[in-house]
């Protein structure tokens, strides 16, 4: 008669179903669109603490679910008030004791400016000793930082090496614009890549900085002056406008021309795309449409009947040489207001609403100034946050709450 098989030890069943469990909660905790929520179920107990806080789970619940538009920095952190989507995960990360927007972890705080933001980090530039906020100063900038005011952390760059730099030669440059860069698709999430711009008169130099490698290296664009022949050539037209961000390309508008100048980050490269007709002058951000296309969201003003709104067309594939633009929407917006665009982040273009009569040069004390934003799934206006301050040159802020957001740097 065969034996009976030996009892499974009880420590190993107990580990299986502590795993199984384990596996089932971050199926759960996963499916959670709200970032709240989920902060809410890490302090419910120690085991739900513990699935959530797991590197591993919040690199793939970030991957599932962008960070939300949290508010908008200016002088001060003004965060998304309800009935926002976004106001209980701002509420959370604005009473967070570690934040610190004014950079006072890093040395000599008052020497930094800030240039940048992405991902929770900050990237500043540094004011030579001595030296004022003069934009001579800043043309070619040799100290940049990248930091992270959630955990107060900061990484300094090493300076751009001189045999590469010796690719720009300093008479010939129009603009020097450093900001921060997605990291490669393969590489972790702490990692990140800082890219300096050099816009000479007849080519652009990208210098970019990657920390996972620890070190320059350097590209050259020497197409730019055959570009924008069509401007009148290198002493006119040629200057670049605001950098825009979406699916992983960089944007600007080249001004004195109808056309985007777009850097793919993933091969370092640039191409140009045509604008719709009769684009110039007008007030826009590039958002990212669905399928990896480019949106485009325009003010228009219609001053016969006093009525303002947002057009919106999708470029229907980058890679024709036609750029064909597809109309998509008009949305009126609300007539009591004057409007400008702040920008573009978590999934929202949010709107600077000044009431009529007032003017963002001298504004009266304690204005009241609404900002609205326009999610860009449903494309459905909500309202963001009231604020007596001006905010039209602020940056906004996408991040998670501060309980599913680990040290980035």
């Amino acid at each position: 008669m065969d034996s009976p098989a030996p009892p499974t030890p009880r420590r190993l069943l107990l580990r299986s179903r502590s795993d199984l469990a384990d596996d089932v909660l971050r199926e759960i905790f996963l499916h959670l669109d709200s970032p709240a929520d989920l902060a809410r179920a890490s302090t419910t107990c120690t085991h739900f603490h513990r699935v959530i806080a797991d590197h591993d789970f919040l690199r793939h619940y970030h991957a599932l679910h962008p960070p939300p538009l949290l508010g908008i920095l200016a002088n001060v952190f003004i965060p998304a008030q309800p009935p926002h989507p976004s106001a209980v995960a701002a509420r959370a990360f604005k009473h967070a004791d570690d934040a610190d927007f004014s950079f006072s972890f890093i040395p000599f705080p008052h020497r930094w400016r800030r240039r940048d933001s992405r991902d929770g980090r900050f990237l500043l530039s540094g004011v030579p000793v001595g030296r004022g906020h003069n934009r001579g100063d800043l043309v070619w900038i040799t100290d940049l930082a990248v930091c992270e005011p959630l955990h107060r952390r900061y990484h300094l760059l090493p300076a751009i090496p001189v045999d590469l730099a010796a690719a720009v030669h300093l008479p010939d440059i129009v603009d020097f614009e450093p900001f921060l860069a997605p990291a490669a698709e393969d590489h972790m999430d702490t990692s990140f890549r800082v890219i300096c711009l050099a816009q000479c008169t007849t080519k652009l130099v990208l210098f970019v900085f990657s920390s996972s490698e620890g070190r320059w290296h350097s590209v050259t664009f020497e197409g730019w002056s055959a570009l924008i022949t069509g401007s009148g050539g290198p002493a006119s037209g040629s200057k670049l406008s605001q950098r825009y961000y979406a699916h992983r390309c960089f944007c600007w508008l080249m001004q004195g021309m109808n056309k985007l100048l777009v850097l793919n980050t993933c091969g370092m490269n640039f191409s140009s795309v045509e604008l719709p007709q009769d684009y110039m002058g007008r007030e826009i951000a590039i958002v990212e449409a669905g399928d990896g296309k480019l949106g485009i969201f325009s003010l228009c003003s219609d001053i016969a009947h006093d009525t303002v709104h947002l057009s919106y067309v999708i470029l229907r594939d980058c890679t024709e040489i036609t750029n064909q633009w597809h109309f998509e929407e008009v949305l009126p917006l609300p007539l009591q207001h004057h409007f400008d665009i702040v920008g573009v982040a978590g999934g929202y273009l949010v709107l600077q609403g000044v009431p009529k009569g007032m003017s963002l040069i001298n504004l009266p004390q304690n204005p009241n100034i609404v900002c609205f934003s326009l999610d860009l799934r449903t494309l459905q206006l909500e309202w963001l946050c009231q604020t007596s301050r001006s905010i039209l040159y602020a940056e906004l802020y996408a991040g998670h709450p501060p309980a599913l957001s680990p040290p980035n740097i």
